[in-house]
């Protein structure tokens, strides 16, 4: 396993040990970088203005499909660290944990998360002997609202990844102007589908969001509905609700774990294995036309007269995983 930086700088900002001291490569080296599947490829976004920075990491995550990848930001300049997981990165490096010093142990933490958790929690659902997964059952008692969590407090949550698909072509179509005004349609259109459950709009990045939805049996089959209900209507709400003449599709991604809680534009950089799980989830495994659901929910949170909408879908990241039925348009 080699990791690889990408830097416009001379030095590297990740001083530490020798042994774990990434390869430095020019920015121009990423048009050849061909790394291979264990590797680890970090950015360094040290000064890089605003359309550098979209085509370095670009060209990152194309090059990176097969392989991980992450943020170097020493100076803390990126004014949302979480818009990269987003976009299917596996690690934020900030002032923070640059300051306190670059190790064989943080290096090995970016690349075996998902080793660990993950398998744990797919331990513990295989020893429930539950088809329908739930190893960690839902808090009992009626949800007390988001004012009653207080900033910096870690606790569980089920994280609700949502994206739109096949917008490749759709700035070229729209222009800007009409991008925002979809954006904003869009983002209406989630929350009033999503009131029952009181999910509240975490995270967004363009046509991905992440909603936290309250740990509870209500409110989870709440959510699974109105995924399942956007899904199911997607075209109509393409049309009636968004404004567009295209074919468009919708996909969901549901998972369950702890987080710090900050409220909504405050998250600024969250180390969480939960939240880095659910972006894996939904921007590299879950399909459009799908709720993907990992085996850390609750079979609870699945209506009974539903339950046959979902099949297995084999194990991601270790962890196994179920998505509903495709529905035919």
């Amino acid at each position: 396993m080699t990791v690889f930086l990408f830097s416009s700088r001379k030095t590297s900002p990740l001083k530490g040990e020798s042994a774990a001291s990434p390869q430095m490569l020019s920015l121009d080296a990423l048009a050849k970088h061909r790394p291979e599947g264990g590797d680890l490829s970090l950015l360094d976004i040290s000064g890089l203005a605003a359309d550098e920075l979209k085509k370095a990491c670009s060209r990152l995550k194309k090059t990176c499909a097969a392989s991980d990848w992450g943020i170097v930001d020493p100076r803390g300049e990126a004014p949302d660290p979480a818009a990269f997981f987003f976009e299917g990165a596996s690690d934020y490096i900030g002032p923070g944990l640059i300051k306190g010093g670059w190790n064989k142990k943080r290096m090995a933490a970016a690349l075996s998360w998902r080793q660990d958790a993950p398998r744990a929690a797919a331990d513990s659902a295989a020893s429930a002997g539950s088809e329908n997964g739930g190893a960690r059952k839902f808090p009992g008692g009626k949800f007390e609202g988001w004012k009653s969590i207080h900033t910096g407090t870690t606790a569980s949550f089920l994280f609700l990844f949502f994206s739109l698909s096949g917008t490749s072509n759709l700035r070229a179509h729209l222009g800007e102007r009409a991008i925002t005004a979809v954006q904003n349609r869009l983002r209406d259109t989630l929350q009033q589908n999503l009131q029952e459950s009181q999910a509240l709009l975490w995270m967004e990045s363009e046509f991905s969001s992440l909603f936290l939805v309250p740990p509870r049996g209500p409110n989870a089959r709440a959510a699974v509905e109105a995924s399942l209900r956007m899904i199911a209507g997607c075209r109509l709400i393409g049309i009636e609700k968004l404004g567009l003449s295209m074919p468009i599709n919708f996909t969901f991604a549901l998972h369950y774990g702890k987080t710090v809680f900050r409220a909504p534009g405050k998250t600024g950089t969250i180390v969480s294995d939960a939240v880095n799980y659910i972006f894996h989830l939904g921007n590299k495994k879950a399909e459009p036309g799908r709720l993907t659901i990992s085996a850390d929910v609750s079979g609870e949170a699945i209506p009974e007269r539903l339950k046959d909408l979902f099949v297995p879908a084999g194990i991601y990241e270790e962890l196994p995983i179920r998505h509903s039925r495709l529905f035919r348009h």
